[in-house]
């Protein structure tokens, strides 16, 4: 994890399987001492630029900092920034310099991150959605709820009857979140997939970065438009719902719900990024297949993880005898 002092968080590729592994054990200690504060990130100022809609990303970001003692300063909106005036992100990157030490950005487009560094923005940059390009730190809280969950996939040799049958309800070449889970699955734990189905409308619901991870990790892939015929193979359902197109988001067909009625493995996990619409039932909620609402709560303590790495303060951060990290 020392590596990532200094440095930025852009795509899952910047990172390798055993600092996230690392990461994860840390957000596990933080998770312990939840309700203790800490001074960790004191006196480093953290800036959430959200140029588009977040509830969960934003507000767990600025929790996390928050927690750990960070000052925290705020575009919550972008319409809020001399960016809706015209000033390019270029010269916006410039000014953050100035104004903080660690920045979260999201953007609707996927050029964003290169244009916010055009000039000479050169503190740590953290991508908090670029278009539909990557949120990787939302697959770094998803691989974290996983293994929680199932923590014998952590493994590097799991047992063949522990690999994981994957099924990705959606079109991940547009939606950033299942994207980059499946990415991340693919570079850093293909030893845990036993196969990936991507249950789609779209013709074409992969593109050639995702092929080729999977195929370079000798994972199989399944495409079809057919859920309930494959759904009741499948251990891991990660369902989304949302896709952005061009600056408006389309919803997936009703066709694709996941619900109580849906025949699923009595131990499969349904995951999702949240926020939903009519895609995912309300009805799963109280049933050990909710495995989503693990990933909300354990994106804040993932956050706090990457944040101390990134700020340099992993040796501010340490577990108590009494669990306090700090």
């Amino acid at each position: 994890m020392y590596g990532l002092a200094g440095g930025s968080v852009l795509s899952v590729r910047e990172l390798t399987r055993s600092q996230l592994l690392a990461l994860f054990d840390l957000a596990s200690e933080l998770a312990i001492g939840r309700r203790r504060a800490s001074q960790a990130l004191s006196g480093v100022v953290v800036l959430t630029a959200f140029f588009e809609p977040s509830t969960r990303t934003r507000l767990s970001f600025e929790s996390a900092a928050h927690r750990l003692g960070a000052a925290v300063i705020s575009l919550p909106d972008g319409r809020v920034s001399s960016v809706h005036k015209g000033e390019s992100l270029a010269d916006t990157g410039v000014m953050l310099n100035s104004y903080a030490d660690v920045v979260v950005l999201r953007h609707p487009s996927d050029a964003s991150l290169d244009e916010i560094r055009a000039t000479q923005l050169n503190i740590p940059l953290i991508n908090g959605g670029n278009g539909c390009g990557e949120h990787p730190t939302q697959a770094m809280a998803d691989w974290y709820a996983l293994l929680r969950r199932r923590p014998e996939l952590r493994d590097a040799g799991p047992r063949p009857e522990w690999r994981i049958s994957l099924g990705l309800i959606g079109t991940p070449r547009r939606m950033r979140a299942l994207r980059s889970f499946l990415l991340m699955g693919a570079l850093h734990f293909p030893h845990v997939l036993r196969d990936v189905t991507v249950v789609s409308e779209d013709p074409h619901p992969l593109d050639a970065e995702l092929e080729t991870a999977l195929g370079d990790a000798s994972v199989p892939l399944v495409y079809t438009s057919d859920l309930r015929r494959h759904v009741t193979r499948f251990d891991v359902v990660y369902q989304n719902s949302l896709t952005l197109v061009g600056n408006t988001y389309e919803v997936l067909d009703a066709a694709f719900r996941v619900d109580g009625d849906t025949p699923l493995k009595p131990d499969a996990l349904v995951m999702h990024p949240l926020a939903r619409l009519e895609e995912l039932g309300a009805d799963l909620d109280r049933t050990p297949h909710n495995l989503y609402f693990g990933q909300a709560e354990g994106a804040v303590f993932v956050r706090q993880a990457l944040l101390l790495a990134v700020a340099g303060r992993l040796d501010r951060a340490r577990r108590s005898e009494h669990g306090e990290v700090g």
